[in-house]
């Protein structure tokens, strides 16, 4: 395991060998950004047997280390350096976890961090900050074994609690009963100091949730099947129990995949996320696909890369490591800040402000595409890319602000957005659409050419001024590109040679 900071453009492998299951993850690292690459998971179930016998499960055990020779062999084949494994609960628990752990680095030459419930919970919570970077509120992640129960703000982690809540735990040889797992869910639950009523959000984290968010969507329909800041409120989390209390497990297998692959320990995740609704009060649950394995890499970005927004970051990513892409971004971002003064903000100013950067980034992704395919594709791309620290609603108002960079008609036959924007937002995606496309067409990509050329909202104008000597870049499709523009912005267009 490496203890060096990773850096932009490398590949790095995270372990995470869990109560339920034993996962690889390969991410690429560009910058902040971490997208992964690689993804590959066992169900081990290596705390399957931990309540009565307080080991390891011996079938779980061999399962794990299969497994995780066939990573170590992937990840040499890769030529991957920095290599990050970490146990949580059921290792950390069972009284033959250490010699797990020497049995896995003698097998495959990769050494286990154990973690302990505080740094398990402090991970997951730097993971729910990767993806999320306001995050305020308490975040909860669910593994196989136990709850870890961490409070995250504008100070970053706060304190943090261990319950063993986990399915595995809760789990014994009969039949789902919930009155009995909800009475020992409440008992654990009783000496917590970090629920008590406190409302706000709950950033929940592990497959468990994840698998009830799936189901939440299948049930309510709901326009985006992207589970990252996927929200419920506290009545649909209840709703989304009570329907997952009421199945049989042949009924779950059949309601979604998610569900299928975790039928059997679902009803006893969302007992545990009733209690913890009830006893927190929170106004919303809001699903986070970041968690202990982000966190972990977390731990290693340098502060250079810490500093970028993790929205920024990904756009980036997205659109591409060169050095020229990353550059025109930049300056188209700054080109058209001036285009939008005076005009009413769809979102908070801050968020605003990272939206129109991320967009600049993203303004020339579909360029390797087909000018007859951009139209049909971007707006599906970007609402679905893999990118952090983005609501649903803003995915949607950046999709058709992309998808408005290459043409002035709205996306057509997107459910998304009709549902998730009104009529104030698409307009705003629509003028954000039309200011990146006069700076790219204007420029061709170039911002030596971008900088010859000033634009400015000022007195109910939009203001192109132009050096003599660069005249000839304002041709007829430029002209045109400023006249929509401008009428997009609610703006006069005004063209003046310098």
């Amino acid at each position: 395991m490496s203890a060096r900071k990773l850096s932009d453009g490398q590949e790095a492998a995270v372990i995470d060998v869990g109560s339920n299951s034993v996962r690889l993850v390969v991410y690429r690292i560009d910058g902040r950004a971490m997208t992964p690459i690689l993804n590959e998971k066992v169900m081990a179930g290596l705390g399957r047997e931990g309540v009565r016998t307080g080991a390891l499960s011996k079938d779980g055990v061999g399962q794990a280390l299969r497994a995780i020779r066939r990573f170590a062999t992937l990840i040499d084949a890769l030529q991957i350096k920095d290599v990050f494994a970490v146990g949580t609960a059921a290792v950390r628990e069972a009284k033959d976890g250490k010699d797990f752990a020497a049995r896995m680095e003698a097998e495959s030459g990769i050494k286990l961090r154990i973690l302990s419930g505080e740094d398990e919970a402090r991970l997951s919570a730097l993971g729910v900050v990767a993806g999320a970077p306001d995050a305020k509120g308490l975040v909860g992640d669910l593994g196989g074994a136990s709850l870890e129960l961490i409070e995250i703000g504008p100070k970053g982690v706060g304190r943090g609690e261990t319950f063993p809540v986990g399915p595995l735990t809760l789990m014994d040889d009969d039949e789902f009963d919930y009155a009995k797992v909800s009475k020992q869910v409440g008992l654990a639950l009783e000496r917590t100091k970090l629920l008590n009523k406190r409302g706000g959000d709950f950033y929940a984290v592990g497959g468990a949730w994840r698998a009830l968010g799936r189901i939440d969507i299948a049930l309510t329909n709901h326009p985006l099947g992207v589970l990252h800041h996927h929200e419920m409120s506290r009545a649909e989390v209840l709703k989304v129990v009570d329907a997952v209390r009421k199945q049989s497990r042949r009924s779950l297998e059949k309601l979604e995949e998610a569900a299928a692959k975790r039928a059997e320990t679902l009803p006893y995740a969302a007992a545990v996320l009733e209690h913890v609704m009830q006893a927190g009060q929170f106004d919303r649950v809001i699903l986070s696909a970041f968690g202990l394995r982000e966190g972990v890499l977390m731990e290693h970005l340098s502060e250079q890369a810490l500093a970028v927004h993790p929205l920024i970051a990904a756009a980036e990513a997205l659109a591409g490591r060169w050095s020229r892409t990353r550059a025109f971004g930049q300056a188209l971002e700054e080109w058209i800040a001036p285009m939008f003064e005076g005009q009413p903000y769809v979102f908070a100013k801050k968020r605003e402000d990272v939206l129109r950067g991320a967009a600049a980034r993203l303004a020339d992704v579909g360029g390797p595409l087909h000018p007859d395919q951009r139209v049909e594709v971007m707006f599906d791309l970007i609402l679905r890319a893999p990118l952090a620290a983005i609501s649903h609603e803003e995915r949607a108002f950046l999709a058709a602000a992309i998808h408005h960079r290459y043409t002035k008609a709205p996306p057509r036959h997107a459910e998304a957005y009709m549902r998730l924007l009104n009529d104030e937002s698409q307009a705003a995606a629509a003028a954000l659409g039309a200011a990146l496309r006069l700076g790219a067409d204007l420029s061709g990509r170039s911002e030596p050419l971008l900088a010859a050329v000033e634009v400015e909202a000022v007195d109910g104008r939009l203001l192109l001024r132009v050096k003599k000597k660069a005249a000839h870049l304002i041709t007829e499709t430029v002209q045109r590109r400023l006249d929509f523009a401008a009428a997009a912005l609610g703006l006069t267009p005004e063209t003046k040679i310098l």
